[in-house]
């Protein structure tokens, strides 16, 4: 079985940072929806994960996606 929780340790080698703070902020950028534990750190479905990817759930049908990569974010984070 997947696991329901996409892992922290993921979601830092995902978006290229260490700190709870900046995972958190990155996943905010891409309107990734997502928790925070007691310590700050992300908490994120695999499942919304998925659809924040392209990939429909369940029975859906696929959608075309509207979604376009935040050039702003991307260039505000290599600059870090």
């Amino acid at each position: 079985m997947e696991d329901a929780i996409v892992s922290f340790e993921e979601l830092k080698r995902l978006s290229g940072y260490k700190l709870a703070k900046r995972v958190c902020e990155w996943l905010e950028a891409n309107r990734i929806p997502h928790l925070k534990s007691a310590s700050g750190r992300p908490i994120v479905s695999a499942a919304v994960f998925r659809q924040a990817l392209g990939e429909p759930l369940g029975d859906a049908q696929p959608q075309p996606s509207t979604r376009s990569i935040n050039l702003d974010a991307l260039d505000r984070a290599s600059t870090r």
